[in-house]
């Protein structure tokens, strides 16, 4: 429900105009601090009693404007006959153009800010789900034997709870049903709706961090309560209520009489608690995530890049075709089961020979991983400079262009970088075949027939060398080439011709 105010202020005892101005702004600025959603400007002349205050509510909702943050200000209304229209329509654009403000409220609902928070989640729960389809999922006889594998897959280790479960005659499933936690469904379909689940508990959490603090303290209160009342309230009932009928005092477990061993209330609700932290472990990046993205949190995304490069570094170890056979031959006969990094990462038959298929599946692992850094990081780079601004900047409309300005630029340059940097890459990547080339064009010898057949370079580890040397080459050239001023150049020609265009 919406409150907004009528205010039309009278002066019922006579008070001096300047007083009653300033009680009028009071109203206006406690409306604004208590969250009112409107406040309402009448227009009156010539009043035989003297006594209404506003004869000109445009000029009052712009001294409103100055001194709130949030409310919205109307006019209740114009007295078109009183005024000029051209004046009057100039004068009602001029205050609409005025709404647009730096405060966060506003900036939050700009779509600016949006576009890159959503391009922060949509990179995010992308890189998520290639993690987990390139790089594979543990054996189940791996799990099986006791070990643990840094796969991105809650669906094995759900599985086995559940078989133990069954094993030891306490259910048969688990509570949570498997079209929520993806348990037995197959490829990308395993994460859907759990991830959709880290949706909404992120936005839960976000909307509750925006509260006041009395009334997120209530609502956490009510959560904290909820949660215990749902784990052990029907264990405390059954369990008070066996001992009034008995008229004794017994402890509610290890009785003869099962019917007595109320604590078996306690299994079903806590295995949905364990079901569903499982889950969330195993969905942490996104979860955290998510939350630092919509509720501007620099730890919870910086939680979220430590989770998955944690993650990368366990399964380079863990998936290298030395470590798997290592692993093999030792205690455990099976190996974890994920894809093993291949000592040669395949032909270059990838746009139009660039890249092969594995490098092209990691190499979009890593422009995610820094589109989504990037730009969430970025969303909050930006509202902390907007709100570090003095009151009287976050309302000139100069300073409102100048942020919209910033904005667009970060955004084109975010995609001009990002496909740069991909090429780039890809062009790195592609550095041994031109040694190679290089190499058999420029001689005949023994050493350059060597070097054109060498198995090495074409080898992984070959590719990362001579793509360490591109790269180094490339870095090198900022000492040669004033990107800086190319770069400005480019951008005042396109400045000067969209200036052209009419």
């Amino acid at each position: 429900m919406k409150f907004g105010y009528f205010c039309n202020t009278t002066n019922w005892t006579h008070k001096p105009y300047d007083q009653l101005l300033d009680e009028t702004r009071e109203i206006t600025e406690y409306c604004d601090q208590n969250r009112w959603n409107s406040i309402w400007y009448t227009e009156h002349h010539f009043n035989h009693e003297g006594m209404e205050s506003c004869t000109n509510p445009l000029m009052m909702g712009a001294d409103a404007a100055a001194r709130t943050n949030q409310i919205r200000i109307g006019q209740a209304c114009n007295v078109i006959t009183f005024h000029n229209p051209i004046q009057m329509a100039e004068d009602v654009a001029q205050q609409e153009e005025g709404l647009i403000t730096l405060h966060l409220r506003t900036l939050r609902k700009e779509w600016r800010v949006v576009g890159l928070q959503l391009v922060a989640s949509i990179a995010l729960i992308w890189l998520f789900l290639t993690l987990t389809r390139i790089f594979g999922y543990c054996h189940p006889d791996y799990i099986a034997s006791g070990e643990w594998c840094p796969a991105l897959d809650h669906t094995l280790t759900l599985a086995q709870i559940e078989m133990s479960l069954s094993e030891g005659g306490a259910f048969e499933k688990l509570p949570i049903p498997n079209w929520v936690t993806g348990l037995g469904n197959q490829g990308d379909g395993r994460y859907y709706v759990p991830i959709i689940l880290c949706m909404v508990i992120a936005a839960g959490w976000v909307a509750l961090n925006f509260q006041p603090p009395a009334r997120r303290r209530k609502i956490t209160l009510a959560l904290l309560g909820s949660m215990i009342l749902f784990l052990a309230g029907m264990f405390i009932l059954t369990w008070t209520f066996g001992m009034i009928t008995q008229f004794e005092l017994y402890w509610p477990f290890g009785n003869a009489d099962d019917s007595l061993n109320h604590a078996n209330h306690l299994i079903w609700p806590l295995s949905v608690y364990i079901q569903l932290l499982i889950v969330l472990f195993y969905l942490a990046p996104v979860l955290f995530g998510l939350m630092g993205i919509w509720g501007l949190s620099k730890r919870m995304i910086n939680w979220s890049m430590a989770y998955i490069l944690v993650f990368l570094g366990l399964y380079a170890l863990l998936s290298y075709e030395g470590i798997v056979a290592l692993l093999s031959s030792m205690s455990n006969p099976n190996a974890p089961g994920l894809n093993p990094l291949p000592t040669q990462i395949g032909e270059t038959d990838t746009l139009g020979g660039l890249i092969s298929g594995q490098v092209w599946e990691l190499l979009l692992v890593a422009v995610l991983l820094m589109l989504y850094s990037e730009t969430a990081h970025a969303t909050i780079r930006f509202l902390e400079y907007a709100f570090r601004l003095p009151e009287s900047c976050k309302k000139d409309p100069e300073y409102v262009r100048q942020f919209q300005s910033i904005l667009n630029t970060h955004m084109q340059h975010t995609v001009v970088v990002i496909f740069a940097v991909g090429f780039v890459t890809m062009l790195a990547l592609k550095f041994d075949d031109l040694i190679i080339d290089v190499v058999g064009w420029t001689g005949s010898g023994q050493w350059s027939g060597q070097v054109k057949e060498s198995l090495e370079l074409r080898l992984t580890y070959g590719k990362v060398i001579s793509a360490m040397l591109f790269l180094t080459f490339v870095a090198g050239l900022k000492y040669i080439v004033p990107w800086q001023r190319v770069s400005g150049l480019i951008e005042a020609a396109l400045n000067k011709k969209g200036n052209s265009n009419p």
